[in-house]
């Protein structure tokens, strides 16, 4: 008996031992890291001001983020897709080495053409949520649907996608950020909005040259800026 309860005593100490190893080294690797955190944000707010636009959704994927030193790649993303609700975004962070030196990152809005042709996927590219058409189309890079309030409630529905040759409307955004900031991405939405409005388009659900148009718009309308005074955390 004291033989079998010995063991368990030792069985116990070595699991310990093994728990304060792993802590130690997590720590060890979280200390020689820094963190590349950016915010989410759109220009929602403005069209809220006078109630003359109601967002109902808004689904965007971001894509392949890649952090450059001038030309030379020094960090890859490894999750492939990140499946944005800018309604309600939160942030997207990068545990990158503390040694490294990047002053430029890149990343697409929308989903490429190899993944739209890899067949079906997990994770944020599950087309359980939402945002795949079928294999001819792929996927929807993003999704703004909405009511206009003018005399009458104008329903808006805009799936952008497409993958293929002229009907390709992934885009890819380049901004300069340094190590040990924070950045806010802002996706402006009212240049593509008063676009359609102005053509009294208020649908679009399929790939066509006119989702590429709207893609480009948006991705014209995206900033990137530092975040002041907020430490790297």
């Amino acid at each position: 008996m004291c033989f079998f309860y010995n063991n368990i005593r030792m069985y116990f100490k070595k699991l310990i031992l093994l728990f304060l190893c792993c802590a130690a080294l997590y720590n060890k690797a979280d200390a020689q890291s820094q963190k590349a955190t950016f915010f989410l944000q759109t220009d929602f707010d403005q069209l809220y001001l006078n109630d003359s636009v109601k967002i109902s959704k808004c689904a965007i994927y971001l894509t392949n983020f890649k952090f450059y030193n001038q030309a030379q790649l020094v960090f890859e993303d490894t999750i492939k897709a990140h499946l944005v609700d800018l309604l309600d975004p939160n942030p997207i962070q990068f545990n990158i080495a503390a040694n490294l030196v990047y002053n430029r990152v890149t990343f697409n809005i929308g989903v490429d053409s190899n993944t739209n042709v890899a067949g079906i996927l997990t994770g944020d590219l599950d087309p359980r949520k939402g945002m795949y058409w079928a294999w001819q189309s792929g996927y929807i890079n993003f999704k703004l649907e909405g009511i206009l309030n003018t005399k009458v409630q104008q329903p808006f529905q805009y799936h952008i996608g497409g993958y293929a040759g002229k009907l390709n409307a992934i885009q890819t955004n380049t901004f300069e950020v340094y190590p040990n900031n924070k950045y806010t991405l802002s996706f402006n939405f009212m240049p593509m909005l008063q676009h359609c409005l102005a053509q009294k388009q208020f649908e679009i659900m399929s790939p066509q040259l006119k989702a590429v148009q709207l893609a480009k718009l948006l991705s014209e309308n995206t900033t990137c800026t530092k975040v002041q005074n907020l430490s790297n955390e």
